[in-house]
């Protein structure tokens, strides 16, 4: 099982992926933490090279999930996955989503990536709002793999669709 999940910020991508990998018995990654090292002090990018032959070594696996925003610098995991996810989940809940995760985030309830303040708030909403108006041009992109390629409304579901074939 190899799964490129992609959407946009607070579609429900590392949730669904954690829930397949749980289910599947199969590992997951998030395309954040292949482009930054995350440590307890700050996100540091990750030279191209390294970048890169981290990735290798992750869609070299036999099973794998990755997850993401659609990063041109990792859209090679289109190539030679078995199915493309796209959570195509309406811009009013992703908004929605977005203020309440960073809510949580600062109320300390949410484990968080990135420090949960007002200028990652407005990148976030500025993201979203960036997605939406380019979601045309990824629908183009990932023409060419439209044998594989499947969209979706929320997380339940892709699961429901996976159960008739795993």
């Amino acid at each position: 099982m190899r799964i490129d999940i992609v959407g946009s910020v607070a579609s429900g991508k590392t949730t669904l992926a954690r829930r397949l990998s749980e289910k599947y018995q199969v590992p997951f990654y998030e395309k954040d933490n292949i482009v930054y090292a995350r440590t307890s002090q700050e996100d540091i990018r990750r030279t191209k090279a390294e970048r890169d032959v981290l990735f290798q070594e992750i869609i070299g696996q036999k099973d794998w999930i990755v997850e993401g925003s659609p990063r041109e610098i990792l859209r090679e995991s289109f190539i030679t996955c078995d199915y493309i996810i796209v959570l195509d989940v309406p811009l009013h809940t992703r908004l929605y989503r977005t203020l309440r995760r960073w809510i949580r985030q600062r109320i300390g309830t949410e484990k968080y990536n990135s420090k949960p303040t007002l200028e990652f708030l407005y990148c976030n909403f500025k993201w979203v709002i960036g997605y939406h108006q380019e979601r045309a041009t990824l629908i183009k992109d990932l023409a060419m793999q439209s044998d594989k390629i499947y969209f979706f409304k929320n997380g339940i579901e892709v699961e429901r669709f996976l159960e008739e074939y795993f």
